[in-house]
């Protein structure tokens, strides 16, 4: 297993994320009246801001443009100013845009994490998640005062996600504190909790319905996410009584209709996530996906009365390249055939010296620039220690991909497992899509400050040799609870420069829940829309390419056809009959 060194890194952050540029808000709310609209976070141009849409998908508009990141938007019960979390100054605080007026105002200023904004339903006051007592808990703020005060100072364990009830005399939240991650509430006056859900699955994102006798949340069993209602008793007991309301497994942040008929919700999806609405009054409705194609995260905020504030925007699609980086592309000079060269990676380590850094000179620019990126928020070089990354178009090898993406140049393995003096510095996170297990990956960060990540809540995968082969064995190993420390995305961070993920092997033959090697949770590869067969012809000479991987040969390795097909290779006329009518 490949074992990583911890290196401080040269760059910092600020420097890197100012030279992007930071425009100011948007122009003021346009007249008319106020309307109902829900409000998210997306990312959009290289950047993370909030954005705002009509509940029949129209009038999409861009609320802020900031270079750093503005997450969990909540907007205030009368629809006139709108609460959110920010990374400015480098700490995560909590911020108030007036959307009549357009005029901004930081809320908070401790170095440590505050997010999740909740309001209230009078609007004096405003709940939200903090770090400033050295663990995850359940602040609120007087906004005449400024005053805060700590609402679960007596556990140690996480509490985080409030949602204030719509009578303003409780809040739900989602807390470790069982050793599960469930839903609680506390009463304002008196302090008393209640435990809400006690499964073994996770319960998370807790929302009110408007008349307060259901609360909305995630359940998030193994990866597989659903969003389900469950009835709250006028005394405030538990009652275990719930029910799955969605049923695609990768359903995240519901948010109420104002009026309590419809809720929406973020849909998962491998290729980009949908902003969701489907009404509860009817079992078979169908959801309507209002914003398809995005990249969503936290909150889901929906007001029944505010202003259509910001610029409208026709689509969150991303047309034009990266402001992250600059792709320097040159074509081949090889005289062999190939359109692009393949590169070499300066300063990265590999395990063997035979090795080489090599990628595509379509791709490497992105690659250097986030490994730039990561190096600067976390405080070391991750991604200049590699377990992987080209292996010559020839190699066949036992446990090795015969159409692998790590031949064409657009691949990279990380470090299976990084370790320091506070213990491991990676972990991962089961997060399941469409039948099929992914990975999260994690990076504990440097800096515990504030400064860098944010409070790590996702239920951690331990993997470890103990877990496979003797708490858990043929499952792959077992969920634990997260540190409570700060961590970076890793998957995420990725994603922006392109570079994605892939799902585990889980197959009778090879499966991650019995052999270590088909985790994949360290592969990341960038196809920028192309096939494999298309990428090979790009860094290969084709006369190689099409006497190596014809699809016989690729049957020959083991490949079956669907996943030859899928690889774009050209196929017999009987077979690409067949594709025809079975091609997804």
């Amino acid at each position: 297993m490949a074992m990583g060194r911890m290196v401080m890194a040269a760059v910092t952050l600020g420097s890197l994320l100012l030279s992007l540029g930071s425009a100011a808000l948007p122009c003021p709310a346009s007249a008319g009246p106020p309307r109902a609209r829900l409000a998210f976070a997306a990312h959009h141009s290289g950047q993370w801001d909030l954005f705002s849409i009509r509940p029949d998908g129209s009038d999409l508009r861009q609320i802020t443009n900031h270079a750093y990141e503005d997450r969990d938007p909540a907007f205030s019960p009368d629809g006139r100013q709108l609460a959110y979390a920010s990374h400015r100054d480098r700490n995560w605080d909590l911020y108030l845009l007036d959307l009549n007026a357009g005029q901004e105002r930081r809320l908070t200023t401790d170095p440590a994490y505050d997010g999740a904004p909740a309001w209230s339903p009078d609007g004096t006051q405003i709940a939200f998640e903090s770090m400033r007592a050295g663990d995850l808990d359940i602040w609120v703020l007087d906004l005449a005062s400024g005053e805060v005060r700590n609402l679960t100072a007596d556990s140690p364990a996480a509490d985080f996600a409030p949602a204030w009830s719509p009578d303003g005399r409780q809040i739900a939240f989602t807390s470790w504190r069982t050793g599960d991650k469930d839903l609680f509430v506390i009463e304002m006056d008196t302090e008393r909790l209640t435990q809400l859900t006690s499964d073994t699955a996770a319960e998370e994102w807790p929302a009110w319905r408007p008349d307060g006798r259901q609360l909305a949340y995630v359940h998030n069993h193994l990866g597989e996410r659903e969003v389900f209602v469950q009835d709250i008793p006028d005394d405030g007991t538990a009652d275990e009584s719930s029910a799955a309301v969605t049923w695609f497994g990768r359903d995240d942040c519901p948010a109420w209709a104002p009026e309590g008929d419809r809720l929406a919700f973020v849909n998962r999806r491998y290729d980009g996530d949908a902003l969701m609405i489907r009404a509860i009054t009817d079992v078979f409705d169908r959801p309507l996906a209002i914003l398809p194609g995005a990249w969503l995260d936290g909150r889901l905020s929906w007001s029944g009365h505010t202003q259509d504030y910001g610029t409208p925007l026709p689509s969150l699609v991303d047309t034009e390249p990266s402001p992250l980086y600059h792709e320097d592309v040159a074509p081949s000079a090889s005289g062999n055939g190939e359109p692009w060269d393949l590169v070499e990676i300066k300063d990265t380590r590999l395990p063997t010296p035979a090795m080489t850094p090599y990628l595509s000179d379509r791709v490497d620019d992105s690659f250097q620039a986030v490994r730039e990126r990561l190096a600067a928020e976390v405080g070391y070089r991750f991604l200049n220690e590699l377990s992987e990354a080209y292996r010559p178009y020839q190699h066949q090898g036992e446990a090795a991909e015969y159409a692998s993406w790590h031949k064409s140049g657009r691949a990279i393995d990380t470090l299976f497992d990084l370790r320091g003096a506070n213990g491991p510095q990676l972990v991962i996170s089961r997060d399941d899509m469409a039948g099929e297990t992914f990975w999260r990956v994690y990076l504990r960060c440097a800096d515990q400050s504030g400064a860098c990540g944010r409070p790590l809540t996702a239920n951690v995968w331990d993997y470890s040799r103990r877990a496979r082969t003797q708490l858990a064995p043929r499952e792959g190993g077992v969920e634990n609870h997260p540190s409570g420390e700060y961590y970076v995305d890793l998957t995420a961070l990725m994603r922006e420069y392109g570079w994605t993920r892939i799902a585990a092997w889980d197959r009778p033959e090879f499966s991650w829940r019995w052999h270590f090697k088909a985790f994949e949770y360290w592969h990341f590869q960038k196809t920028q829309g192309l096939s494999w067969y298309e990428a090979m012809l790009e860094v290969i000479a084709p006369s190689k390419v099409e006497s190596t991987f014809s699809y016989e040969q690729m049957i020959a390795a083991g490949d079956p056809p669907f996943t030859v097909a899928i690889k774009g290779v050209p196929l017999p006329a009987p077979v690409r009959l067949w594709w025809t009518q079975v091609r997804p």
